[in-house]
């Protein structure tokens, strides 16, 4: 395979894309639902505990230059638990890569075309990011460098604009706050869209120059986007409207009319949707493929893509609907992403550190 090479302002866009994701459809209502009026407070801590997380794989892969996550892996612990560790990582990019694609398809057929079966949404979109993945990450990353700038000023003109509906009485309603309480309820969006950041160990090897300021202020500026989704929802909503929401910022834009013709901007905001989701769907195909690539040592990745597409659909179906999906989040995520994004590659320092040690110790003992 040629090698590959990334800039470092297509990482940046990438790693916005990617954190944004469906987190900025999905994530108000239950955020709005835990913590009211605070809810956007509650975002920015979580993009304080990404940059941590951040920081903390950029010197991971410092630790292992040139290596991806797979290779890291392989590399700390061996064929045998390495390898193994390997697998985990592969299973969890097919896992979120399956969560998205139902999260686009319940979107889609709730609000779009109810009557069309869902697997016939996981299907085509599954289709289309195997085309992208067997194209490479670098076909993926000009695309989306290509699609930023519409995806922005679609969405953001016309929430300025519905900024005329704003109430600052929605955040003075009387509601019990209790801080333990919300932030053991609102853990989920620590891992939700923050920890799934560990899956960008398979592209930093790639980029050309630096790639600390791309990554750590691709995630600030998403985490702040995420944060401004919060505050706009409670604004214009309301938190006793927006918490019994699943999509407060597609019910916004259904409502928005400019004038007496130019209505119905929702399907300006379900084209930015699809877009943006399918990019961040790419991106986790990419890594399952390339994982599984460099695991067992494949050379053409169209073995692996197509056969894929079939994993993440059946995977997808694991849950009846979105609100099960969503409680399934607000439940257990965080504790499940702790494995893959904070314990791994904790293990994976330590066991550099450990055999920088040794090798430091072997040479003084010999000398």
């Amino acid at each position: 395979m040629k090698p590959i090479r990334l800039s470092a302002w297509q990482f940046h866009l990438m790693t916005q894309v990617y954190v944004i994701g469906t987190a900025f459809i999905l994530l108000p209502g239950p955020i709005i639902s835990s913590a009211k009026q605070y809810g956007w407070v509650v975002v920015l801590w979580a993009t304080l505990y990404g940059l941590v997380l951040a920081f903390g794989y950029l010197y991971l892969a410092k630790l292992y230059p040139g290596k991806t996550l797979v290779e890291i892996a392989l590399q700390a612990f061996g064929k045998w638990v390495g390898g193994f560790i390997s697998l985990l990582y592969i299973i969890f990019f097919i896992q979120i890569a399956s969560w998205v694609t139902r999260e686009l398809g319940d979107f889609m057929h709730i609000n779009l075309m109810p009557r069309t079966p869902i697997s016939f949404f996981h299907i085509m979109i599954l289709l289309v990011s195997a085309y992208a993945v067997s194209k490479g990450i670098e076909s993926i990353a000009l695309v989306n460098e290509l699609l930023v700038p519409y995806l922005y000023l679609a969405f953001w003109v016309p929430i300025v604009i519905m900024l005329r509906e704003w109430n600052w009485r929605y955040f003075h309603v009387s509601y019990p706050f209790q801080l333990s309480d919300v932030i053991i309820q609102t853990r989920f969006v620590l891992a939700f869209p923050f920890m799934e950041t560990v899956a960008f160990l398979m592209f930093i090897p790639f980029v050309q120059g630096k790639v600390k300021i791309p990554f750590i202020t691709g995630i600030a500026f998403s985490g702040l986007m995420l944060t401004g989704c919060v505050f706009i929802s409670i604004g214009v909503l309301g938190v006793y409207r927006g918490q019994k929401l699943v999509y407060p910022i597609f019910s916004i834009f259904r409502e928005m009319r400019f004038t007496g013709f130019i209505e119905h901007l929702e399907a300006i905001l379900a084209v930015n949707i699809v877009l943006v989701v399918c990019i961040k769907l790419c991106i986790l195909f990419y890594c399952a493929v390339s994982g599984v690539c460099q695991l067992f040592k494949i050379e053409k990745r169209n073995i692996v893509i197509y056969p894929m597409v079939w994993i993440i659909s059946a995977y997808s179906l694991l849950f009846m609907n979105i609100v099960e999906l969503l409680d399934w989040v607000k439940n257990y995520l965080f504790e499940y992403y702790s494995l893959f994004a904070v314990a791994f590659p904790a293990l994976f320092i330590v066991a550099a550190k450990w055999r920088t040690t040794g090798r430091l110790m072997k040479k003084n003992g010999s000398a």
